[in-house]
Order: C-alpha cells, then sequence, then structure tokens
C-alpha cells in the first residue's frame, strides 16, 4: 500500500498540476482575447485608414477636376476675348475704310452734321472737322446737302481747329457751351457693347 506520505505528496502535485493547467488555460484564453482584441483593433484602424485614404483621394481628385475645370474656363474666356477683340478690330477698320470712301463718306458725313444741328438747334452752328476732311470735302456743297436735309436754309461757321478724330464731325454753338459730338470714333464707341453683345449671340450662343 502506498505510504501516507506518497499519497500526500500525490494529492499535492495533482492539485498543483490542476491549478498549473487552470492558470495556463487561463493565460491562454488571456492571449487568445488580447490577439482578438488586437485583431480587431487593427482591422478598425486598417479600415479608418483607407477610410481616409480614399476620402483623401477624392477630395484631391476633385480639386484636381476643379482646377480643371476653372482653367479650362480662363482658357475659353481668353480665347472668347481675343475673338471677340479680333471681331471689334475687324468692324473698327471697316469705318475707317469707309471714311476713305469718298462715295459712301461724304453722303454719311452729310447724315451726322445735318443730326447734330437739328439736336443743336442753332441757326448759326459751328462745324468742326478732322484734318483731312478740313481739305477734302466741299464745304458749299456739304452746306446745301445739310441745308436740305433739314428742308431749311442754315449758315455753318466752319472752325479752323482741326479735330482729333477718325471723321465725322462735332457741332457746337458758336460760344462753344453746347457741343454735339458725331465722330466716327464716338458712333463706334457707342455701338461698341451693342456690337459686343450680337456678335457674343453670334459666335457663342450667349
Amino acid at each position: 500500500m502506498m505510504s501516507e506520505t506518497s499519497k500526500f505528496t500525490e494529492d499535492i502535485l495533482r492539485v498543483a498540476t490542476e491549478k498549473a493547467r487552470n492558470i495556463i488555460a487561463e493565460a491562454e484564453a488571456e492571449t487568445q482575447r488580447a490577439s482578438d482584441e488586437a485583431k480587431t483593433s487593427i482591422s478598425r484602424e486598417a479600415e479608418a485608414i483607407i477610410r481616409n485614404a480614399r476620402a483623401d483621394a477624392e477630395a484631391v481628385k476633385r480639386r484636381e477636376i476643379s482646377e480643371a475645370r476653372h482653367k479650362s474656363k480662363l482658357r475659353e474666356e481668353q480665347e472668347k476675348d481675343t475673338v471677340m477683340g479680333e471681331v471689334l478690330t475687324h468692324a473698327k477698320k471697316r469705318v475707317l475704310d469707309m471714311a476713305e470712301d469718298e462715295t459712301k463718306y461724304l453722303p454719311y458725313l452729310t447724315s451726322l452734321v445735318e443730326s447734330a444741328i437739328r439736336h443743336l438747334g442753332n441757326e448759326t452752328p459751328l462745324v468742326h472737322l478732322n484734318k483731312v476732311d478740313m481739305t477734302r470735302v466741299n464745304r458749299t456743297n456739304l452746306e446745301r446737302d445739310v441745308a436740305k436735309a433739314l428742308q431749311n436754309p442754315i449758315k455753318i461757321e466752319w472752325s479752323k481747329e482741326p479735330i482729333a478724330a477718325a471723321g465725322g464731325a462735332i457741332v457746337s454753338s458758336r460760344d462753344g457751351k453746347t457741343r454735339i459730338v458725331n465722330t466716327l470714333d464716338e458712333r463706334f464707341d457707342a455701338l461698341e457693347s451693342k456690337l459686343l453683345i450680337e456678335a457674343g449671340k453670334s459666335l457663342f450662343g450667349q
């Protein structure tokens, strides 16, 4: 028979072994829980990193698209401005070319002088011409044609000082207090905004 001492020893060893197994099992379970929690935490962090990276990528993409659209719009506006500038330049050239063609220009000059005198309402208006017109225009004929258009005899006084204009005339009262500017430059400037609107509609549909 096993001695009492041996049995006592075995009982102690058995209890110790059981405790050791329990401690190991608990440690393993705790390790597993910690590992699972770590994996879950890492997974969440990874997902967060991926979400943030995607959000950053989308933000960068949207910014790049916005910048590209803005640059494209600027280029479009610059090209439109260039085209409209060419339209104005061409239109002004046609006006200046018309001033060189006396068959077209002289009747137009007559109408400009007649219109200015009509607005001025002065019996003896002072008419200012540019340097070229002062030499090439037959003032007697112009005065006659203006009177005919007004259907009223008119006496025109001609200024001896040329005006700085591509053509047309400035008509003033003799004291200079009232002036009607009917130069080609002024007429073109007055029509410029309307010309730009019409050209914009025709060329760009706006």
